[in-house]
């Protein structure tokens, strides 16, 4: 039996919000909730299809997402002239706050795992690390708080910390967002999954999931095609950072990593094209 490993990616913030597509949107409505999104269940291509028609307004508030119109009024440029079915498309989710105005992104892994658990995640970060200008991960070992604490549940449990179910698909990885007021990434926490029914990943395959979990970390979203780092099941994805994901990291967090400025500014895009 073949086993179907996906990645979860659970949207809070300090106001318990979700990601930046309708955290903004809920904080003009003056709603606090609880929310829980598990990308698995979620269409890509419904998230962005969404996330479209809100941003069909012209001038500042298209950045900040508060109008709420269905784009009805730019007929020329919506998105019945483009079938985003038969594109590849990597959905962008959220930029960081100024906690990344220094140029560094500061990381901190637990104990829970072994030394060669935690050595693929830093092989990973260092992947990550050797591609994207303008930013450099800082490892902390001490007892400080970093922007990023990446742990691993039990080796008899997934990322969800749920016991393993051959008849589910198990979740390989968990990145939680937490925002600011403003609706920027303010912290983040990973969860790795120790292995499968007690049995440890090899090297190679947690490195892959951590690499993917860390695009999440970089304000990614889900690909919604296989073939792709940043695809939902492994069984999808490839273990290489390709020049999409590339792309969707500058496009997330364009304010600092292209521009190099020190104010924080929403994505303009809501997706790159692959």
């Amino acid at each position: 039996m073949r086993l179907s490993l996906n990645y979860n990616t659970i949207h809070g913030s300090t106001f318990f919000t979700p990601c930046l597509m309708l955290s903004l949107i809920l904080l003009l409505l003056s709603v606090i909730p609880s929310v829980t999104i598990i990308s698995t269940s979620i269409s890509v291509m419904a998230s962005v299809e969404d996330n479209q028609k809100e941003n069909n307004d012209d001038g500042e508030e298209n950045t900040t997402e508060e109008d709420e119109e269905d784009g009805s009024d730019n007929d020329d440029n919506n998105d019945d002239d483009i079938d985003l079915d038969e594109m590849s498309l990597l959905q962008i989710c959220c930029a960081w706050s100024d906690k990344i105005s220094d140029g560094t992104l500061e990381y901190k892994i637990s104990d829970e795992g072994d030394e060669d658990s935690k050595q693929s995640v830093r092989n990973a970060i260092q992947d990550w690390d050797l591609l994207i200008d303008n930013l450099i991960f800082v490892e902390i070992q001490d007892d400080s708080e970093a922007d990023v604490e990446i742990g691993f549940s039990d080796s008899n449990e997934d990322a969800n910390d749920e016991e393993f179910d051959y008849g589910d698909s198990i979740a390989a990885g968990k990145t939680e967002f937490r925002f600011d007021n403003m609706g920027f990434i303010d912290n983040i926490e990973v969860t790795l999954s120790g292995g499968i029914f007690g049995n440890g990943f090899q090297n190679s395959e947690l490195e892959q999931i951590a690499r993917h979990e860390i695009g999440h970390v970089l304000g990614l979203g889900h690909a919604n095609f296989d073939g792709n780092l940043m695809s939902e099941s492994t069984d999808g994805g490839t273990d290489d950072i390709s020049t999409c994901e590339i792309n969707g990291v500058l496009a997330a967090n364009y304010w600092r990593l292209v521009a190099v400025g020190n104010n924080p500014e929403y994505p303009e895009a809501n997706f790159v094209v692959c």
